[in-house]
């Protein structure tokens, strides 16, 4: 239920809070006695006119969150593939989204500097979660790896479809390790970090709505995947308000810059065209095949046009309180 989604998010405000380390207060102490200035009519920090040194603190969230998107691209283009729906596409981001796993899980266990990801991870229970996520991917991997073969290999796509959920919850498992451990006032604040939480949250959406709305139409309209689909929904849309317009109370600011606000609308604009879209697959026995591929298109764009936010919000968070 979208309900979960806040009682997570809200958590995580908690945890942080929670876990910073000792020195950190320090920091802020420092920074409390820094000089101030005037600038644009308020009083700012002279700290805030520069930049910290960036050991990758935000690219490896923004990274962890890319691997929980890459849990439900993955069943989703299977999904269109297995089903001959906009083969082309499918196929691309199939094979992109199998690479991209492969390249960001051993960024963030070995490090790449490409990638902004200094440094190999030094923490033992985090390299014990890449390890197992890595373990328990290769057979997901095969089974991806074989629908490119041979897209009518049934067993090959159930084996992605039955990974679905435990995927989804292993790379969120595996994030809220990482936001754990690389948050920090100094170089990530909690405001930035439920900005980064809650973009990655929508991106990872798109394709989870992808992958439930071609289970539906496909051969599983049962109500407990209609229910999962309307979860997404809801999910999808009440990040989208709530980076949209602002959260105080789990501490999501409005859009902080006028670029980031331009890319929400952007993301907002075709909103009802997907969601009915949506609806019609929900109620109507025969999607017909331009529906399905004009749905699944429309989520591979909004896709990337949540992750260009994503990218911003994470620019964003570089820059000095």
């Amino acid at each position: 239920m979208v309900t979960n989604f806040w009682v997570e998010t809200a958590a995580i405000a908690v945890s942080f809070s929670l876990t910073l380390p000792v020195a950190s207060y320090a920091d802020l102490n420092a920074v409390a006695t820094a000089s101030t200035l005037l600038q644009d009519g308020r009083l700012v920090l002279v700290e805030q006119l520069q930049f910290v040194e960036d050991t990758g603190a935000a690219n490896r969230i923004i990274a962890g969150d890319l691997l929980r998107t890459l849990s439900q691209e993955i069943p989703a283009a299977v999904c269109h593939l297995h089903n001959s729906v906009d083969v082309a596409e499918a196929t691309e981001l199939l094979s992109v989204s199998i690479a991209k796993f492969d390249a960001v899980t051993q960024a963030l266990l070995h490090g790449n500097e490409a990638m902004g990801i200094i440094g190999g991870e030094q923490r033992r229970k985090t390299i014990v979660e890449l390890e197992a996520l890595i373990a328990t991917w290769e057979p997901k991997r095969d089974a991806a790896m074989a629908i490119l073969a041979d897209p009518s290999d049934a067993a090959a796509a159930q084996i992605i479809y039955d990974s679905a959920d435990p995927m989804l919850d292993k790379t969120y498992h595996l994030l809220s390790e990482l936001e754990g451990e690389y948050s920090n006032p100094v170089e990530l604040l909690q405001s930035d970090l439920m900005l980064l939480e809650v973009s990655g949250r929508m991106a990872a959406m798109t394709q989870r709505m992808a992958y439930e709305a071609c289970r539906v139409w496909s051969d599983d309209g049962s109500p407990d995947v209609i229910a999962k689909l309307d979860e997404s929904v809801s999910i999808f849309e009440a990040s989208m308000s709530a980076l949209s317009n602002g959260m105080p109370s789990l501490g999501v600011a409005a859009p902080p810059t006028p670029e980031i606000a331009s890319n929400l609308e952007s993301v907002a604009a075709d909103w009802n065209i997907l969601s009915g879209y949506i609806d019609q697959i929900r109620t109507e026995a025969d999607v017909s095949m331009e529906v399905r591929e004009d749905l699944y298109h429309r989520l591979a764009v909004k896709l990337h046009k949540v992750e260009e936010l994503e990218e911003l919000y994470q620019n964003y968070s570089k820059r000095v309180y």
